[in-house]
């Protein structure tokens, strides 16, 4: 069963993403005194603010980070639990893939270290032109995997896997004992460990998607039930402040939008600027489709039919507002 509102848990995924250190191996990198010696103790992103350096200086970083990770790698030990995880995906005929920010040399190595089975797909900091948390580098990698990032699951240990699951459209869990301030906004679910994601792709639980969180927050679990089963019919005209109708219906985890045969206007774009201007010209659908997938990546956007029939764009809010009361009362 692929993820779909209004609730999902690890156990439905249609393809994974697994990091390597922290995930898989446990190379134990510390990269502080880089930090320390190349930005002067700033959390600076290694990889991607090394561009801001001088080329010399640039080029003995990146030396400093491949003789960490080579050295982390040799001395790899086993994360519990993780080829645990990895056989209940493969049991499942379920592909998965390891993306990392590490170099692909102290990736084979760790592996060889640990004896693990790398599989076919391994994405390192050398393959391509993105790293995580650039959402391209794990988009690319679901795709190679037969996936769409919206069914596919990222799991790993720090925020930029996170980030990267966030700005992609993926399903995130993070596996961790301990978390830093400022991770709690980026989180959708987290397990402390590997064995205890184990124990949930075993016991699965329903969790809320991030997107709907606050409308499950205002208004309990009960409404998105009821919202998620909704049709809305985009009108062909898109009148002014459309784009704003849309995505708070999406927010109030209306399940799917139904579009018609009309074509996105240069006149429709400016009275409902939140759509992305190279759709003038593109068939409404995929002006929707494009607006709603970024923020609300499990609604679907469907074409319209006489044979259904829609709750209209306009009545939506009328119709959602008693939901709260009808949740309260089947409690």
């Amino acid at each position: 069963m692929p993820f779909k509102l209004p609730f999902w848990t690890p156990s439905d995924a249609e393809a994974v993403l697994f990091d390597w250190d922290g995930v898989i191996a446990n190379t134990c990198l510390d990269f502080s005194a880089l930090h320390q010696k190349y930005y002067g103790d700033r959390r600076a992103m290694l990889l991607e603010d090394s561009a801001s350096l001088p080329p010399q200086k640039r080029e003995a970083l990146m030396r400093e980070i491949r003789d960490l990770e080579m050295e982390g790698a040799a001395m790899a030990t086993p994360v519990p639990d993780a080829m645990g995880v990895i056989e209940w995906f493969e049991r499942r005929g379920i592909p998965w893939a390891v993306v990392s920010r590490n170099c692909r040399k102290s990736i084979v190595k760790a592996a060889e270290t640990l004896s693990v089975r790398l599989p076919e797909i391994v994405r390192s900091r050398d393959d391509g032109d993105s790293v995580k948390p650039d959402p391209r580098a794990l988009a690319e990698t679901s795709r190679e995997l037969g996936a769409k990032p919206a069914q596919t699951l990222l799991i790993g240990d720090y925020i930029y896997d996170m980030m990267g699951a966030r700005r992609a459209g993926m399903r995130g869990v993070l596996v961790r004992g301990t978390t830093e301030p400022g991770w709690d906004e980026w989180l959708e679910l987290s397990c402390r460990s590997m064995g205890d994601l184990l124990q949930a792709l075993e016991s699965p639980a329903p969790t809320v998607p991030w997107e709907c969180r606050e409308a499950a927050d205002l208004y309990g679990p009960d409404f998105l039930a009821k919202t998620a089963s909704l049709t809305v019919l985009v009108p062909d005209g898109l009148p002014r402040g459309s784009d704003r109708q849309l995505l708070s219906a999406a927010s109030l985890g209306i399940g799917s939008f139904a579009v018609g045969d009309a074509i996105f206007q240069a006149r429709q774009w400016r009275e409902n600027p939140a759509f992305d201007p190279a759709c003038m010209g593109t068939p409404l659908l995929e002006a929707v489709r494009r607006l709603l997938a970024a923020r609300f990546p499990l609604v679907s956007v469907e074409r319209a039919t006489e044979a259904r029939r829609y709750i209209k764009l306009t009545d939506c809010q009328d119709v959602i507002t008693g939901f709260p009361e009808a949740a309260r009362d089947d409690g």
